[in-house]
């Protein structure tokens, strides 16, 4: 769990470089930011903070007004969807748990 998401933060960090929208600026910092941010989530297993980020990584492309770059919008959803998906099973699969124990 906890590498996953360190994996993909690393990569939405690095894919303006890769994929080249970094002259993008508001695609850009989203992946700068959220990918340090979701990188320090993954290594302090925040995993509430990790998919509160995620699902902010989701919507950005829409809220920021890069959806129009396929490079971006696409690493976005991607990425945010996997880690929202790891983190939420993560964080309401521990809750379901504890409550079925109690």
């Amino acid at each position: 769990m906890r590498w996953t998401i360190i994996i993909f933060s690393i990569l939405l960090g690095i894919s303006p470089l890769v994929l080249g929208f970094g002259n993008v600026e508001a695609a850009l910092w989203n992946s700068l930011i959220l990918g340090v941010a979701l990188l320090v989530c993954g290594i302090a297993k925040w995993y509430k903070a990790a998919f509160i980020g995620a699902i902010w990584v989701f919507l950005a492309p829409f809220i920021l007004g890069f959806s129009s770059i396929p490079g971006a919008l696409w690493t976005s959803l991607v990425i945010g969807a996997i880690i929202a998906v790891w983190t939420g099973i993560k964080w309401f699969g521990s809750k379901s748990t504890q409550s079925a124990v109690a």
